[in-house]
C-alpha cells in the first residue's frame, strides 16, 4: 500500500522533476560561513599544556585546516607557581611566511576569546604554505615564548566544488527525465 503524501504519482509529470531539481539546487547552494574563533570549523592544538618558563601554555590554532584568509590563535596562560589562570598577561603573536613576506603581528586579548581566561588573535592570512608563528606572554611572574609551525592550504574553490558537483546534477537530471518519461508513458496507458 502506498502513501498518497510519499508517492510522487499524483503529481504532474514534470511537476515531480521540478520539485526534485529545485531540492536539489538548494542542497548546492552556497553558504556563508566564517572561521573567527576556536572550535569554529575545527581547531588544533599546536602546544598542549607546556612548561614555558614561569607559566603553562595551551596554544591552538583555527580554523582546520587554516585556510587563506582569517586565522585564529587561541592561548591560555596558567601561572606554574599557583596553577591559577593568568588574566593579566599581555600576549603577543607572531606569524612570519617562511617564504618570505611581511610578518604579521597582533596582540591577543579577552575580548576576541568572548572569555576573561582566554586570549585570541585573529590575523587575514594572504598566502598558503609554511608560516612560523610565535607566542610571547608577559607578565608578573616574568616572559615565556614557544614557537611552531602551520600550514595554510588553498582551501576549496568555486571550480572544485562546481567539479564535485556535476556528475551529481547530471545524475539529478538523468532520473528526473527517466521519472517524467515513467509518468507519462503511465498517463497513456491509463
Amino acid at each position: 500500500m502506498k502513501l498518497p503524501l510519499l508517492s510522487l504519482q499524483f503529481c504532474r509529470p514534470g511537476l515531480s522533476f521540478v520539485i526534485a531539481l529545485l531540492l536539489f539546487m538548494t542542497l548546492l547552494m552556497p553558504v556563508a560561513v566564517q572561521a573567527i574563533g576556536p572550535g569554529t570549523g575545527g581547531s588544533k592544538i599546536r602546544v598542549s599544556d607546556e612548561r614555558v618558563g614561569p607559566y603553562i601554555l595551551l596554544v591552538a590554532t583555527s580554523p582546520l585546516p587554516v585556510t587563506v584568509g582569517q586565522m585564529s590563535v587561541w592561548v591560555r596562560v596558567t601561572d606554574i607557581h599557583t596553577n591559577q589562570l593568568r588574566r593579566d598577561a599581555i600576549v603577543t603573536i607572531r606569524a612570519t611566511p617562511r617564504e618570505g613576506g611581511e610578518t604579521l603581528m597582533a596582540e591577543a586579548s579577552h575580548k576576541n576569546a568572548g572569555n576573561d581566561y582566554d586570549y585570541v588573535a585573529h590575523f587575514e592570512v594572504q598566502s598558503t604554505g609554511q608560516w612560523d608563528v610565535t607566542v610571547s606572554v608577559t607578565g608578573e611572574p616574568g616572559q615565556a615564548e614557544v614557537a611552531f609551525t602551520e600550514t595554510v592550504t588553498q582551501g576549496l574553490s568555486l571550480g572544485l566544488l562546481l567539479s564535485l558537483a556535476i556528475p551529481f546534477i547530471v545524475l539529478a537530471i538523468v532520473v528526473g527525465i527517466y521519472l517524467w518519461r515513467r509518468s507519462a508513458a503511465g498517463a497513456q496507458d491509463s
